[in-house]
């Protein structure tokens, strides 16, 4: 198979396993469309007849390797997710020393299983969560106040990487590195945008903006922490749904449970949680 049909394939393979178990993978699209060398996920899948049966995806993702893999249904209990298992580790023992995190949905037990056999040891978990039109009418009839000042989004130019950058460093603690790597990974023309929030016409943080099928996720969401608590997130959340609610997209995102201040916040914009994912520690 060609890449094209290769991510056909782990495409409607991912579909399988999430009908199958309830579940929801998070495969991180944008970089399995990218090629390795431009930041973009290794793969290793295994193929029967002319199947596609088996997949792992490997995202460097700063100093941070995460895996996600899936086997298809009716497959399963063959060792298959074990043989892609040790190819994986092969990969890991040729790339470059990072801490591998292990990503699972919570409520799968084919993971739970697999899980069980390998010395991890639970990291941190997100939750997923959606906007919905219901719980956003909830939350507008005992809204706060409005931001105390103009808030207005704009895409961020080439020349504002390095204050992109410094966002980054300042709300989420990255390192240098990492966070010039992130940036350095972007491919004109993939369907992501990088947005620039200026609040009275100076800069107040950022967002990226990534849209597939309909979908556009939030992700990399800060505000400056010195314009905190003046509105300045909830009115940038606000106008990007109803941007991409013009535009015939559903808007999702996700957040650490360890972040209860921006999960309130977050939901007092109507979003919900869809689903849960843990992250585990392989410490192999």
């Amino acid at each position: 198979m060609n890449t094209e049909e290769t991510l056909k394939q782990i495409e409607e393979l991912q579909q399988r396993c999430e009908q199958y178990e309830h579940i929801n993978l998070k495969l991180n699209w944008d970089m399995l469309r990218q090629v390795p060398e431009d930041g973009g996920a290794q793969w290793l899948v295994k193929v029967e007849g002319n199947l596609l049966v088996g997949f792992i995806g490997l995202y460097g993702i700063g100093s941070e390797l995460e895996i996600c893999g899936m086997v298809r249904p009716g497959y399963r209990r063959r060792g298959i997710f074990t043989g892609l298992w040790q190819q994986a580790q092969d990969v890991l023992a040729k790339g470059p020393a990072r801490s591998v995190l292990l990503n699972a949905p919570e409520t799968s037990q084919s993971a739970a299983g697999f899980l069980k056999k390998l010395p991890v040891s639970f990291h941190h978990a997100e939750y997923q969560m959606k906007w919905d039109s219901a719980a956003a009418q909830v939350q507008a009839d005992s809204a706060g106040s409005a931001a105390a000042g103009e808030v207005t989004l704009r895409p961020a130019r080439d020349d504002e990487t390095d204050l992109l950058i410094a966002l980054d460093l300042d709300g989420f603690g990255m390192d240098q590195a990492d966070a010039a790597g992130m940036y350095n990974q972007i491919q004109p023309g993939n369907s992501e945008e990088h947005v620039l929030i200026e609040w009275n016409g100076q800069p107040a943080g950022k967002m990226r903006l990534y849209t597939e099928d309909g979908e556009t996720w939030i992700s990399g969401f800060v505000v400056d922490r010195r314009l905190r608590s003046r509105g300045i997130g909830r009115s940038s959340l606000l106008q990007t749904i109803e941007r991409e609610r013009h535009h015939g997209n559903s808007v999702s995102l996700e957040v650490a449970l360890d972040n209860p201040n921006a999960l309130k916040l977050y939901e007092s914009c109507g979003f919900v949680i869809q689903n849960r994912q843990n992250y585990y520690s392989y410490n192999g």
